[in-house]
């Protein structure tokens, strides 16, 4: 059986946390934000167990509904949506190549940021649709899609992962 989280997980799930609540006023600056968190997600779908990714996306969308503003499951259920459809892109799709990895991640970001957005202006007391919060939105994908080649280099430097060469036979009997 293997493991879903590691001691080395765990560390880094802190530190993206701690980071982007830390750097949480920059956003009111730049109208969006770097969600490091759906990286995450993203990264264990690309390099982790793609198997486990709903699982992973469950996880994650509880943490932030417990570490965030929204009402508790908003996160959570727009995290395990994209999270199947994550499971299914890259089942499909070969997540080896750079530029697929980029599409899927800034389609991964809008549809959670979008799910997100309808679920909290939706439910939540006070809510509503405004054209800042779309704005925000589109911008956290752009970010959070420019920032994704250095946060999967950053984190196959952190995990030690090796790169896998495919063999190809040259002769077929």
């Amino acid at each position: 059986m293997h493991r879903i989280i590691s001691a080395r997980l765990l560390i880094l799930i802190f530190v993206l946390i701690t980071c982007e609540y830390s750097l949480s006023g920059l956003s009111l600056l730049l109208k969006g934000r770097i969600d490091l968190l759906y990286l995450l997600v993203l990264d264990y779908a690309f390099f982790g167990k793609w198997e486990h990714v709903p699982f992973f996306a469950f996880a994650t969308g509880l943490l932030r509904d417990c570490i965030g503003g929204h009402l508790f499951g908003i996160e959570t259920a727009s995290l395990t949506v994209t999270g199947l459809l994550a499971y299914f892109a890259v089942l499909k799709l070969e997540r080896e190549i750079p530029w697929v990895r980029i599409v899927i991640t800034s389609l991964f970001v809008f549809l959670t940021e979008t799910i997100s957005l309808s679920l909290g202006s939706g439910l939540e007391v006070g809510g509503g649709l405004t054209w800042a919060l779309i704005e925000g939105s589109f911008w956290t994908t752009v970010y959070t899609t420019a920032f994704s080649p250095v946060f999967f280099w950053l984190t196959n430097h952190w995990f030690h992962r090796m790169v896998h060469l495919k063999q190809y036979e040259l002769f077929q009997a």
